[in-house]
């Protein structure tokens, strides 16, 4: 049978209620006699107490916190000590995790004088907050993003950024995040942000980024990974065999409702995930291509 779209999601709450029905029936009838042959397990005792209880006297409910809480405890006693911390809360999340835009519009610091005139190159569907100007190659619909342009109050350029439009120094601080591993020539968008700007901000994602997230599978999507060392951008390219089906599930880790072990290292160690320089003057940079040789560099 072939179900429609719209029938879809009801069809399948349907059927989850009918499952969670079922088996709490099948657990209130096995409940009691497990209970009496393992009487020291207060998780067994804790969750026959809650499906005598009145939140079980009308439908039950698909992933109910205190039936999910109840029934994790009884699953962690029943597994070995060192298997405990591999059992996910599954508590849902009070706010999702804070996305690459999100952390940086409300979460860093800048030092970024009202006066000054900033430039977001590349602003896409996130741009940059405390940006005056916003630039894009594509205004409309391009590979390289899944969301909608932002198109606000403020001024919208077309541009290309191996070869910008603007005057030298006429920014005094250009923000460029997840842009150059997009690119063909980076090499000349970098010499291009140093031309435009006074100074700035580089952003893009690491080699660990890109693996553990799958974006390695996607055609025509990110041809560089990047490393900050001791002030210099280094740009790799990725190799043929390396762009491939990994087959991982960290992306849908990361963006699940439910809270999980793999967020709280996301939070807790972003610059693993994305490399990011803060420039003046000046851009040091070094790019590698995917046989090893130095295809372009800030000294040439």
């Amino acid at each position: 049978m072939t179900v429609s779209s719209p029938a879809r999601t009801p069809l399948l709450d349907a059927i989850r209620l009918a499952a969670t029905r079922v088996a709490i029936s099948v657990l209130r009838r096995t409940l009691p006699s497990l209970a009496a042959s393992r009487a020291s397990m207060p998780e067994l005792r804790a969750l026959m107490d809650l499906m005598e209880g009145p939140v079980w006297v009308g439908d039950a409910q698909v992933g109910d916190p205190q039936l999910t809480s109840a029934a994790r405890r009884l699953f962690t006693a029943t597994v070995p000590v060192q298997a405990r911390e591999l059992i996910p809360p599954m508590t849902v999340r009070s706010e999702a995790v804070a996305n690459t835009w999100v952390y940086q519009n409300h979460h860093m610091q800048w030092d970024i004088e009202p006066h000054e005139l900033v430039l977001d190159v590349g602003s896409g569907g996130w741009p940059f907050r405390r940006a005056d100007h916003l630039a894009d190659k594509y205004l409309g619909g391009t590979s390289h993003r899944v969301e909608e342009i932002v198109q606000d109050h403020r001024p919208m350029y077309e541009v290309d950024l191996e070869a910008l439009c603007f005057a030298d120094k006429s920014y005094d601080f250009v923000f460029c995040s997840h842009v150059l591993e997009h690119l063909d020539h980076p090499g000349r968008a970098i010499r291009e942000l140093a031309r435009v700007g006074r100074r700035g901000y580089i952003e893009v994602p690491t080699r660990l980024s890109d693996i553990l997230f799958n974006f390695t599978r996607l055609q025509n999507h990110h041809r560089w990974h990047g490393l900050v060392l001791d002030g210099t951008l280094l740009l790799v390219e990725w190799s043929d065999r390396e762009r491939r089906e990994i087959g991982n599930h960290f992306f849908n880790a990361l963006h699940s409702a439910y809270a999980n072990q793999f967020q709280e290292f996301f939070d807790e160690n972003r610059d693993l995930f994305f490399c990011s320089l803060q420039w003046s003057g000046h851009i040091p940079f070094l790019l590698i291509d995917k046989h090893g040789r130095i295809l372009d560099a800030s000294d040439r």
